[in-house]
């Protein structure tokens, strides 16, 4: 590794030499909570000089923490916010007050902390978990959003004390790493539950519940739950009906799942209200303005102005359930054009079954080692027709007015490039009319 850094485009080089998890699965991952221990002691234990909330989950855990982001950024608090993957850029993992971190910033932590990463050979998470302790207490934020990458309990994140936990969800999802049943993934993330810290939870299984439960007692800590406030979503209005006044939010949210994740993020709020005080007014709008705050998420995000064309990462079955449901909500499913693209890991029947409903079905292989190939996706969809070219090419094929992209959070970087070519397509056939 070089001694020095010069520009963003050297400390990208850099990073993409080393393994993701994205493109090689767990050869990318090492669960070990004592090197990130070491890392952060290196960087003085920047980890305990802010605030935070940690955030697990199978399902949700990003839009809870985005939406939590949003609330104290309304509330007026200097608030950070860590999540993974990015779509199409590293700096998107690091958000103060929903901007980007800084290329001055990334370029100074590598300056600063390249020769101890060469030594160590840390992994890509573990070099982006500790660029956002860095970052947060470098710019002193109020407090920090903390999303786990896997699991909760040997993930690189659990080395802080966080104020509270959330757990938003468990399903069945990286069972190779976490185990295959309910009981065993309840477990991993429960890990990230501290001693006499307050936990907020999701709609859980019985089986995951159980264990949460079990953990709670054992750590001296109590659990809160998304239903205890009532939470509905009803003509387009989420409303938390169990609290007092009854909270009532419209015109941001798109899903049933919306009103438990905000549930989660009331629960949380309401317990940090002694430290981190936020009006009735100020939840509100925080809600409301998440999806301004942060446009690109992957989940049901529109790509095109004016076009009804939407991206949802949704990779586990859980997660399709939800954006199957939404888009039947939207239209029949012979109104809608699906576009899938898969790592092999992910590719399974029951999420077949979800999107087989769907006659309009084409495929695409990307380029990465964890792909799955055409030849391996046809068995699972016998009817899909194959895309063929790139850009423009690709997206004429399409013939209904609803299209949705999906499989996978890492097909993103390749739509977002079609619509890149689609649009530049467009403006030019416009200026020559």
């Amino acid at each position: 590794m070089k001694n020095s850094f010069h520009s963003f485009e050297e400390v990208n080089h850099f990073l993409n030499s080393i393994p993701m998890f994205g493109q090689t699965g767990s050869l990318a991952a090492n669960f070990n909570l004592n090197r990130m221990k070491r890392f952060c002691t290196e960087m003085g234990n920047p980890q305990k000089k802010f605030r935070s909330v940690h955030v697990a989950g199978t399902n949700g855990k990003g839009t809870v923490c985005r939406m939590l982001a949003s609330v104290y950024q309304q509330s007026g608090y200097k608030t950070g916010i860590y999540t993974s993957p990015h779509l199409t850029d590293i700096r998107e993992r690091f958000r103060i007050n929903g901007s980007e971190i800084e290329i001055d910033s990334m370029i100074l932590f590598f300056n600063t902390f390249g020769t101890h990463i060469a030594e160590f050979r840390y992994t890509y998470f573990e070099i982006t978990t500790a660029i956002a302790f860095w970052y947060f207490a470098k710019e002193k934020v109020d407090i920090a959003m903390i999303e786990t990458g896997l699991g909760g309990r040997l993930d690189a994140t659990n080395v802080i004390d966080p104020e509270l936990s959330i757990i938003t969800s468990i399903g069945l999802d990286h069972t190779d790493l976490l185990g295959n049943t309910l009981g065993s993934i309840a477990f991993e993330k429960g890990g990230i539950i501290k001693e006499g810290k307050p936990v907020v939870t999701g709609n859980l299984p019985v089986e995951a519940e159980t264990v949460i439960k079990k953990i709670v007692l054992k750590k001296n800590s109590n659990i809160l739950k998304a239903s205890d406030c009532e939470p509905v979503f009803e003509n387009g209005k989420v409303k938390l009906k169990g609290v007092y006044p009854p909270v009532e939010i419209e015109n941001c949210l798109q899903r049933k799942t919306d009103a438990v994740n905000t549930a989660m993020v009331f629960q949380a709020v309401d317990l940090l209200s002694g430290i981190l005080p936020v009006t009735k007014d100020d939840f509100v709008r925080g809600i409301q303005q998440m999806s301004t705050i942060f446009s690109k998420t992957g989940t049901f995000e529109a790509l095109i102005p004016g076009k009804k064309w939407y991206f949802d990462g949704g990779h586990n079955s859980e997660a399709v359930h939800y954006i199957t449901e939404q888009m039947l909500q939207i239209a029949p499913p012979e109104k809608w054009t699906v576009v899938l693209s898969f790592i092999t890991d992910k590719l399974n029947q029951e999420i077949a079954d979800y999107w087989n409903q769907f006659p309009e079905l084409y495929l695409f292989q990307l380029d990465s080692v964890r792909a799955a190939s055409i030849e391996q996706m046809t068995p699972f969809f016998p009817e899909a027709s194959i895309i063929t070219g790139e850009g423009v090419t690709a997206l004429n094929q399409f013939k209904t007015e609803l299209v949705i992209f999906s499989g996978s959070f890492y097909f993103y970087n390749t739509v977002s490039k079609w619509m890149g070519t689609m649009v530049a397509s467009e403006n030019k056939s416009f200026r020559r009319r």
